[in-house]
């Protein structure tokens, strides 16, 4: 019974030695920094410590991956783990990552590199000698590369009075010619500029990272001075040169501290590649029957159209006949159509971002020459879609061969510009544009310099369309303005435009106008749906070979504003709502059609005739006889004239859904329509 017990004591007193012995272990923190990495290492992946201890380690050392020691992620690119080590130890290690706990990542299937520690008997791993404290080691870098690197290399060279931004996108989702094209990354204040974003730096590509090279990786610097940590923040995005942006919104970190940083990989417009490449011909089909019937463009004087950026932006000063990016059409004299197919080996949901471009015959440049379109410039080729606001054009990659591009408007075709082959007017059109001026004029809506009404001027300013150039004005410049004017100062300015034939129905523009600064222009930048109002005109009727179009057409109102300027969509002209060819004929009386979409929501358009000329006046009554809105109220030429209503009321507020009275009067002509506002 005494030996028993006394052999129980003995067990019991080990433990709680070796319990006491194991505490007082001095510790060692591993810290390890995987932007190095060349696959798509998440934080929600894992990170593992394997290798071999002498003296033994808690949690144990072991070159298993099965079993090896997990790391904690402690925010981006930054893995820790804390072991208890016996002092004057030697450890050899490495670390390891993968998607869970067994399967590695791409290149070595997980597995570090060879290192080189200056330690004998390391070989070409990472090692330790423990003293008899605690410790924590210096940041490492995971090595990715298949070349022998220094323990404690980096990607970047320090400096003492910067600090170094190292920047990471995986462009494995994005169509676009790494051979020919380069990325980088752009940004603003400390790093960069402000007003605009200028390159932070140029981009490299990780030739033997994942997916065929689709990471690319770089480093910033910027002066420790200029940064406060937990406060200062730097905006930027990643761009492919020479101007094709991320459509993401602003990417944006803030400085922890003065020291070295990382920057966590993303994927080039949050788009990640989805395999396996599918090879597949692409077929386009373009109409530009518009230009035509406006005398803006003729296959038979040798202009031509292409498709670019597919394959890759042309650089400045291209040769649109040699340059490999301008994906050259075909016209197809049976169909009518400009026809392109092309080869494509991509990720199926990869995006294709391209836009339609004109090569006019030089002949059009030449002002003594019969071919001459004024107003017309070589560099207006570049087409500025209404159905994406100007910005480029994109198709998503499938996983079928062939793949067509759809078409524009619901239709089998895209048009150039967006102008349907119906969207052109053979008949003068006054166009008259009200514009609301109160938000420029207030700071809460406006961080410009401030609009001062009745000092300051403000002009519609057409920006990338080509009805200008159907009137001889040009597409971009100051020719094509047209100065707002505020009758009755209640804010709201108006402009007309009388188009002379053939004209387009699209208008494209920005606000500007003068301040003790200079002109202020609202309207985003050159890649942002929204840098510009699109508005239509209507058509009176739409038969089967034409359209008909108004007179008059007063166009919706639109409110200033800053950016992500409104877009509206244009009218449908592939619904037959008449019979017979459009004409010069007046009408013979007066008449309020009945408006047209009825229910809307939130826009309608109406329109009326004249016999003669007449002062004709539009009001919206509610359906308890209260006036809510006067749309016209001015003399007008005989004709058939239309009015876009947004449903807002005498003073701008947007009115509630339900039903409204429409009165049209006009000399001793008057007459009223239902109608239903339904949201």
């Amino acid at each position: 019974m005494r030996k028993s017990y006394a052999v129980g004591l003995l067990v019991l007193l080990t433990g709680i030695l070796a319990s006491q012995s194991m505490a007082q272990m001095p510790k060692a923190k591993f810290r390890v920094n995987t932007s190095t990495c060349l696959d798509t290492l998440m934080t929600t992946h894992v990170v593992k410590l394997l290798g071999a201890s002498k003296k033994g380690t808690s949690p144990a050392m072991t070159w298993t991956v099965a079993n090896g020691a997990v790391m904690t992620n402690v925010g981006g690119d930054v893995w820790e783990i804390t072991l208890q080590v016996m002092g004057n130890d030697t450890i050899y290690y490495k670390y390891w990552t993968g998607f869970d706990g067994t399967t590695g990542t791409f290149h070595w299937t997980g597995w570090e590199g060879p290192l080189n520690s200056g330690v004998t008997g390391a070989e070409n791993n990472r090692a330790l000698i423990m003293a008899g404290k605690d410790t924590t080691l210096e940041l490492e870098y995971y090595n990715g590369w298949e070349t022998v690197q220094p323990q404690y290399w980096r990607p970047f060279a320090s400096k003492i009075d910067s600090v170094a931004v190292y920047f990471r996108v995986n462009m494995g989702g994005t169509s676009f010619n790494p051979a020919t094209q380069v990325v980088d990354v752009r940004g603003g204040a400390p790093m960069g500029t402000d007003s605009p974003w200028s390159t932070l730096v140029v981009l490299s590509r990780e030739v033997n990272s994942v997916n065929n090279g689709s990471f690319w990786s770089g480093v910033a610097y910027v002066p420790k001075d200029s940064i406060t940590p937990g406060v200062t923040q730097q905006q930027f995005k990643f761009v492919i040169q020479p101007d094709i942006w991320e459509g993401t919104a602003n990417r944006s970190f803030t400085f922890a501290s003065t020291n070295d940083v990382t920057i966590h990989w993303y994927y080039f417009n949050n788009k990640a590649p989805s395999g396996p490449k599918v090879t597949a011909d692409l077929l386009w089909v373009l109409k530009l029957d518009a230009l035509e019937k406006a005398n803006l463009f003729d296959r038979a004087l040798g202009d031509k159209v292409a498709v670019t950026g597919a394959k890759g932006w042309p650089p400045t000063g291209f040769n649109f006949d040699t340059d490999t990016t301008m994906l050259k059409m075909t016209y197809d004299p049976t169909a009518k159509e400009w026809d392109l197919v092309e080869s494509f080996t991509l990720f199926p949901n990869e995006v294709l971002k391209y836009k339609y471009y004109i090569r006019w015959d030089s002949t059009r440049f030449d002002t003594a020459h019969v071919n001459y379109i004024p107003g017309l410039m070589m560099t207006d080729g570049w087409e500025e879609p209404g159905v994406t606001g100007g910005a480029d054009r994109s198709y998503l990659y499938g996983n079928t061969t062939p793949q067509i591009i759809p078409g524009d408007f619901g239709s089998d075709w895209q048009f150039f510009n967006s102008l349907h082959w119906e969207g052109v007017s053979t008949h003068p059109i006054q166009v008259v544009f009200n514009i609301d001026m109160a938000p420029a004029a207030n700071v809460a809506t406006n961080p410009n310099v401030l609009f001062r009404p009745g000092i300051d001027t403000a002009y519609i300013q057409f920006d990338g369309c080509m009805t200008p150039i159907t009137q001889g004005k040009t597409m971009w410049g100051t020719d094509n303005r047209l100065m707002l004017n505020d009758i009755d100062g209640d804010g709201k300015y108006t402009a007309t435009y009388d188009l002379t034939a053939p004209t387009f129905y699209q208008m494209c523009y920005r606000v500007v106008y003068t301040s003790t600064t200079g002109e202020i222009w609202n309207g985003s930048g050159a890649a942002v749906v929204g840098r510009r109002y699109y508005q239509y005109v209507h058509p009176t009727q739409v038969m089967a070979d034409s359209a008909m179009w108004p007179s008059t057409y007063v166009l919706a109102d639109m409110p200033w504003k800053l950016s992500d300027l409104t877009i509206e969509d244009p009218p449908d002209l592939n619904t037959v709502t008449g019979v017979g060819g459009g004409g010069p004929d007046l009408p013979l009386s007066y008449a309020l059609h009945q408006n047209y979409p009825n229910p809307f929501n939130p826009s309608t358009v109406i329109t009326y005739s004249i016999p003669g000329s007449s002062n004709v006046r539009i009001e919206v009554y509610s359906i308890l006889g209260q006036k809510v809105a006067t749309l016209f109220d001015q003399e007008q030429t005989a004709g058939t004239h239309s009015i876009a209503w947004n449903a807002q009321g005498e003073h701008g507020q947007r009115l509630g859904s339900g039903a409204y009275f429409l009165r049209m009067q006009a000399g001793s002509f008057s007459q009223v329509k239902k109608m239903l506002l339904a949201k």
